[in-house]
């Protein structure tokens, strides 16, 4: 079953850039050939506003300041899921 990871697109953390998360993620996953391996979707408000950008890997949530914050995160947790061969 692929890792789910969803980004919150309510106004708020669109506001922050959660596009351009959505996008890095996606760019992130390609040059790591995980597009199998993880499902990036996105998702109304996840109700946590007040916490930046926030976005979920499977079911953990996760609050980013900026873009590239978001992205070393995201890498960090991408360690350790097989890459597709």
């Amino acid at each position: 079953m692929p890792v789910i990871v969803t980004v919150c697109v309510g106004s708020s953390c669109h506001v922050r850039g959660s596009r351009d998360v959505l996008k890095r993620f996606a760019d992130v996953l390609r040059a790591e050939n995980l597009q199998d391996e993880v499902a990036l979707v996105g998702s109304f408000c996840m109700e946590r506003c007040g916490e930046g950008m926030n976005w979920k890997f499977n079911d953990e949530d996760v609050s980013s300041s900026s873009v590239d914050e978001a992205e070393r995160a995201f890498r960090g947790k991408l360690k350790g899921i097989p890459k597709n061969s």
